[in-house]
């Protein structure tokens, strides 16, 4: 795999509305978050809200109801083993806030998916300073040892990302 990959129109169109309605409905569960602990910024500009899907690491596992909402996504990625999948929704800013460089996980050998479920303009930004703009059913594959951030965006109410973990089948020679 190249370090990085962008693939739009990552699922089915009716996919992708299934999956934004379900996770937008009034009962869908939100948690509170920080967005980065330990950043030195006002809490109104440190806060989402997240969904953990699934998180396994040594000594704990959590797998969420609504896990079966990533059906389509998790077969179109095809993980050997899934680490964790978790939701955000960042408020939308007056400014464009980048949260720290960071990689979501150290498991040797990972790859992080990021699917953006709206188009705005918010993006994900790495070291190298490439940025991808956060558009609707586009995904960005990359080696989880990138250091990237995720920027909120000024122009919709919320920025909504998929964040996937995961190891791969490697590819054949």
């Amino acid at each position: 795999m190249p370090l990085m990959e962008v693939v739009d129109e990552f699922l089915q169109p009716l996919q992708l509305k299934t999956l934004v309605t379900a996770v937008l409905a009034g009962s869908f569960p939100w948690e509170a978050s920080e967005i980065l602990a330990g950043r030195a910024l006002p809490a109104s500009h440190n806060r989402q809200f997240v969904h953990g899907f699934y998180l396994e690491k040594p000594g704990f596992s959590h797998r969420s109801p609504c896990l079966p909402l990533l059906d389509p996504v998790l077969a179109r990625l095809q993980p050997q083993a899934l680490i964790k999948a978790k939701l955000n929704l960042t408020p939308r800013q007056d400014s464009h806030i980048e949260y720290g460089m960071h990689v979501d996980t150290r498991h040797p050998g990972a790859t992080t998916a990021i699917l953006y479920l709206n188009t705005n303009n918010g993006y994900t930004v790495f070291e190298d300073g490439t940025r991808v703009p956060s558009v609707a059913n586009r995904l960005v594959l990359f080696d989880a040892s990138l250091r990237h951030t995720g920027a909120s965006c000024t122009d919709a109410d919320f920025r909504l990302v998929l964040n996937v973990n995961m190891l791969r089948i490697p590819a054949a020679p």
